[in-house]
């Protein structure tokens, strides 16, 4: 059974350093389940969607699209969100309209630390329990491509924090709503994403123990993007020994080049050392606290892998989950 069909939780954050590669691993996951049958959403919160740019369609907003893929998507708003909990779920349409649209409070809503985190869970927490009584419709998997790590991380000590506050009214209860669905192990999981490469590999050791402590249980995996592992990948055997290494090396006119073709497999060389070393980080965290945390490496397709489309890419990648 592949890692995909073993996830039963409904909602899946993807989180990991930035750069690693989240959102390609969250479009895939997304590809893999539409695939299934399943009625998928993917949900980002960015400056500027990428999903849209994977398929060059346009831009998505803070309303579900479709993607040529069979999933749909969005882009959070707080603002829109703010406009729906407040006219749509507590049917407050005067006082949105007197008071939260006013341009200070505005400001005060954008600038304080906490509350578009507030209203980004809220948004995912309405998709997956509300949606379908409210609106009629509801969603099999809700995949988060979320913020770089440490904006990533925030969003599951928040809800808690302000819980935790014993504050009274409206937001304490959708706090308090928030929390429980994090909390809840067969609804909610977090897939790690990271590459074989030193800071990032760094990041994810420090990072996972994070996770554990705010969700009381460890990720669901992970995932280990662009492996050049021999073991998992034979067409990654790269070795100065090799034929076609020695005889590209003999091609090479000048030692400049020569010298640069040896960096390039001393540092894919160094990339599985790197990826040995968690795999090894892993094994003794599991071996210490009885914790299972797979890891699902997914080829380097730049490499062995000479299509320069988006889509394609995809495909592929979700094949190896």
């Amino acid at each position: 059974m592949t890692l995909l069909n073993e996830l039963k939780q409904k909602l899946i954050f993807v989180v990991g350093k930035g750069g690693v590669g989240r959102t390609t691993v969250s479009a895939s996951i997304a590809y893999r389940y539409a695939q299934q049958g399943e009625k998928v959403l993917l949900v980002q919160w960015a400056l500027k969607d990428a999903i849209s740019q994977l398929y060059s369609i346009p831009a998505c907003t803070h309303k579900e699209s479709s993607t040529p893929h069979g999933y749909k998507t969005m882009n959070f708003s707080a603002s829109e969100s703010i406009k729906e909990y407040f006219v749509e779920h507590l049917k407050m349409r005067l006082i949105y309209n007197v008071v939260i649209e006013n341009k200070h409070v505005q400001r005060l809503i954008h600038a304080a630390p906490g509350v578009q985190e507030l209203f980004f869970l809220g948004r995912l927490f309405w998709l997956v329990e509300l949606a379908e009584k409210e609106k009629g419709y509801c969603y099999d998997k809700v995949i988060v491509d979320s913020p770089a790590t440490g904006h990533g991380l925030s969003l599951f000590g928040i809800a808690p924090a302000v819980a935790n506050l014993g504050m009274t009214g409206p937001l304490a209860y959708e706090c308090e709503r928030v929390n429980k669905l994090l909390l809840d192990g067969e609804k909610t999981g977090v897939l790690v994403v990271t590459l074989p490469e030193e800071l990032p590999i760094e990041e994810s050791i420090e990072t996972i123990p994070k996770i554990t402590s705010q969700l009381l249980r460890p990720p669901l995996a992970l995932i280990v993007n662009q492996s050049v592992n021999v073991d998992q990948f034979p067409a990654f055997n790269f070795s100065e020994e090799d034929f076609w290494f020695k005889n590209l090396l003999a091609k090479l006119k000048t030692n400049n080049a020569k010298n640069e073709l040896k960096l390039i497999l001393s540092i894919l060389h160094k990339r599985t050392l790197n990826e040995n070393k968690l795999t090894n980080w892993a094994k003794n965290q599991r071996d210490k606290k009885n914790n299972s945390l797979p890891i699902v490496s997914l080829p380097d397709l730049n490499i062995i892998n000479q299509s320069n489309s988006h889509p394609q890419m995809l495909e592929l990648l979700s094949s190896y989950f």
